[in-house]
């Protein structure tokens, strides 16, 4: 199976996210001496970072913060497989936009592979090229981005009920946009789960 270059979204309800295992680090230790100095401000930029993130500790840092330093640090020494642990989370809108965009741009243009571990739909939602579904450390499906709404790959994801709703509407020609108030989004939710 062909990965070189594309953007994978993993699902695995019962995986363990080791996010939550930030050791006391400082995240540009043990890079090899030929990096330059201004590849890794370039990363840091390409990430939304200053250069005064190279001297600060993870335990310094927030989530965010400390997930933008390992994909700056994967960046600057050109691993082609990026691993990304919920990445997302704790991200306004705008920062989960601009990382969407650049994922496709790495991945498209530079050939970079980003694995990403999430249960966010909206965030894979455009983004993603396939979709692998694990069940008891097994892969119990791989779909393709088009497949994603025939197969019903949402239904994996914490909030498939508002997906299976919206697919629904949108089966039976109802936009979201139709609604003008939230009540009456959450009630026809409700109608059409029933």
């Amino acid at each position: 199976m062909e990965i070189e270059g594309k953007v994978i979204a993993i699902i695995d309800n019962s995986f363990n996210s080791y996010r939550h295992y930030k050791k006391e680090i400082y995240i540009f230790d043990n890079l090899p001496r030929s990096i330059k100095k201004d590849k890794v401000l370039e990363a840091l930029k390409m990430v939304n970072l200053n250069e005064d993130y190279i001297l600060k500790k993870s335990n310094d840092l927030s989530n965010v913060e400390y997930n933008k330093l390992l994909l700056a640090k994967d960046l600057i020494m050109d691993s082609k497989v990026i691993f990304l642990d919920f990445f997302e989370k704790g991200m306004c809108y705008k920062e989960r936009e601009y990382f969407k965009k650049l994922f496709k741009k790495l991945s498209k243009d530079y050939k970079f592979t980003f694995l990403i571990n999430t249960n966010d739909f909206s965030f894979c939602l455009n983004l993603v090229d396939e979709y692998h579904i694990f069940k008891n450390g097994e892969v119990e499906h791989i779909i393709s981005k088009k497949d994603i709404y025939k197969e019903k790959v949402y239904e994996y994801f914490n909030n498939h009920h508002l997906i299976d709703f919206v697919c629904k509407s949108r089966n039976l020609n109802h936009l979201h946009e139709d609604y003008y108030d939230i009540n009456e989004v959450l009630k026809a939710i409700y109608r059409e789960l029933k």
